[in-house]
């Protein structure tokens, strides 16, 4: 009788202690799935650089340690970009504080154009200037707009590739949740 007691309380404890937590994976799952979110299985760090922005000031991955951050690849020929960067500009101001976004523009085009494309879709966001596309081989781009999304420990949970609606409510669940935003 006391092993059946001990076996039924055993069940109820994993029941009650394992299951929730793993259906909580699930529906993080589902919901990065839902936004085309890819999530990373294994860690891995941030790759760490350094670029110069429209100022010729240098901002680095560093600069933010501690904070979540969205990286933004983009390039000025690419009109899904450009359409992405207008909606990700109105998602910054609205998490303003929550969530660091850095945009890498990596044409190999002239400063030049790049400032033309900013004043005219009227960029607030910082854009950092990879010219030689050092920083993109590195995360492994191959596509514009790619998203990396990167935890206030400096892991990269996970990646977007192609323009999402950064303007529906599903973008900031999403990415809240992965990142574990308040």
């Amino acid at each position: 009788m006391r092993t059946r007691v001990f076996l039924l309380s055993l069940i109820i404890a994993i029941v009650l202690f394992i299951i929730p937590p793993l259906h909580a994976q699930d529906s993080l799952s589902s919901l990065c799935e839902s936004f085309g979110i890819q999530r990373l299985q294994e860690k891995k760090a941030a790759l760490p650089f350094s670029l110069n922005d429209l100022d010729s000031n240098p901002v680095a991955l560093s600069d933010f340690k501690g904070d979540p951050v969205l990286l933004f690849f983009w390039a000025t020929w690419c009109g899904s970009c450009k359409e992405d960067i207008v909606l990700l500009k109105k998602f910054a101001e609205e998490k303003k504080g929550r969530l660091q976004i850095l945009t890498l523009v990596i044409d190999g085009e002239s400063e030049r154009r790049v400032r033309r494309v900013v004043k005219k879709y009227k960029i607030t966001l910082p854009v950092l200037l990879d010219a030689n596309e050092k920083i993109a081989r590195a995360y492994g781009i191959t596509m514009v707009p790619t998203v990396f999304l990167i935890s206030q420990e400096g892991f990269i949970e996970g990646k977007i590739a192609g323009q999402r609606a950064w303007d529906e409510p599903l973008a900031f669940t999403a990415v809240k949740q992965l990142l574990n935003l308040r």
